[in-house]
């Protein structure tokens, strides 16, 4: 878009280049003439260029006259859906952020079981075996059987959003793919309480 200031621009360059010419000396005015010419010729160029510019904007406009309640219309439809956009991702959000806090209090408790079972003197493994029952390394336990440890919830999330992409884009999706090593420790962690599928196996 060519504006009023571009104009004034191009204009001021040519009135500098003039006042240059007068200070330099009579070895050097054919170089700042050849330079006031092509400054000169720069500037019709882009004043031409904006009166084709402000012809087909007034072109434009005449056109778009006609449609003016339409276009209208057309942008308020845009408005809403992207309204409706942005409540989904704000509802979406405060969801992810329900879903931290859920597992922040579910790590809070492998912790304290964890804790309790190493009270207890009942290590998950030692010389002899290994149990269905006891405290094991890095906050992990098993109890009954069931393994469960300290979820990080950097990988929860992006597990939950893989699950969306995998849902929407198919399972070959490069994000539907979850490259993070530490999901192994959301299937032991979670001890297949949040889908079938995470159940270990």
């Amino acid at each position: 878009m060519i504006t009023d200031e571009d104009i004034e621009q191009a204009e001021a360059r040519v009135t500098k280049t003039r006042e240059r010419g007068h200070d330099a000396k009579m070895a050097a005015r054919d170089d700042v003439a050849a330079m006031i010419e092509r400054e000169v010729q720069a500037a019709e160029e882009l004043k031409a260029a904006k009166t084709r510019q402000d012809e087909a904007l007034k072109a434009r406009k005449a056109t778009e006259k006609p449609h003016a309640a339409e276009l209208k219309a057309l942008g308020a439809t845009l408005s809403d859906s992207a309204g409706a956009v942005g409540k989904a991702h704000r509802e979406a959000t405060q969801a992810l952020l329900k879903l931290v806090g859920a597992l922040r209090d579910h790590n809070a408790s492998v912790s304290s079981v964890h804790a309790r079972l190493a009270a207890l003197g009942l290590p998950l493994g030692d010389e002899d075996a290994t149990y269905d029952t006891g405290a094991g390394s890095s906050g992990t336990l098993r109890l009954a059987g069931t393994d469960w440890g300290p979820v990080p919830a950097d990988t929860l999330l992006q597990y939950a959003t893989a699950e969306v992409a995998k849902a929407e884009f198919g399972p070959k999706h490069p994000a539907a793919r979850v490259a993070d090593p530490r999901i192994h420790s959301l299937q032991r962690g979670m001890g297949g309480a949040l889908t079938e599928r995470l159940k270990v196996a």
